[in-house]
């Protein structure tokens, strides 16, 4: 497999002669290749074409408040079709996700039965196994203006990792081929724990996740016994 990175595809030919089967791709890198198929994937959009004259209000998918109500008090909204809140920045887009989509329909039912439930936003996260490699990013994974972060890069391994802070809360990742406490990447940035000196720590190796998640939740526990 050969990945280009910052390129487009501007042209795609038949390979054309009688006996030249298959397709010629070029490339905006100058390079034309050879391909017997091309799938084109452009990412994701709301089905929202069948509301129009409806009375809902849309952008890029249904526009929702807090409890996923849309402008029409008795009509709810969740998962792909909606336009919810993005639980790192407060802003709202469609994230084409299960994990949102379920989380969506929780709160959407919730509140559609009169338990008054207030939507926290949704982590924006993806998990891509990828011909056996698994890559995962979660949060605000790009940093933050003026924010920390640290990076492993072991290419020879296919093994990556990095982490970005806002202070000494860590607001987004990204993995490469590393699978072990994924998890708690994406629980630390939902729950926005303060690490305390154990940012320091994971700033010198990242690879402590789990670690500065005991040593900073015992930390909490700690000095609430105190208090």
């Amino acid at each position: 497999m050969t990945v280009h990175t910052s390129t487009k595809v501007e042209a795609i030919e038949k390979a054309g002669g009688l006996l030249k089967k298959g397709l010629k791709v070029k490339l905006s890198n100058g390079e034309t290749i050879k391909a017997d198929l091309v799938i084109s994937a452009t990412g994701v959009k709301s089905n929202i074409q069948f509301l129009e004259g409806s009375g809902l209000e849309t952008d890029e998918g249904i526009l929702v408040n807090e409890y996923l109500q849309t402008n029409i008090p008795d009509i709810y909204a969740a998962g792909d079709v909606c336009q919810g809140m993005d639980f790192s920045t407060g802003e709202y887009s469609v994230q084409a996700i299960q994990p949102t989509a379920a989380d969506h329909g929780r709160i959407a039912a919730m509140n559609m039965a009169g338990k008054k439930t207030r939507h926290q936003g949704s982590v924006n996260m993806n998990v891509l196994d990828t011909m056996g490699l698994i890559s995962s990013s979660y949060g605000l994974w790009m940093g933050v203006k003026g924010g920390d972060s640290v990076e492993l890069n072991d290419p020879e391994r296919y093994r990556y990792l990095s982490l970005q802070f806002e202070d000494d809360i860590l607001v987004g990742a990204q993995s490469l081929g590393l699978t072990e406490h994924v998890g708690v990447l994406r629980g630390l940035i939902q729950t926005r724990l303060p690490l305390g000196k154990w940012k320091d720590q994971l700033m010198k190796d990242p690879t402590r996740i789990m670690e500065a998640y005991l040593g900073a939740t015992q930390s909490i526990g700690h000095n609430a016994g105190i208090i």
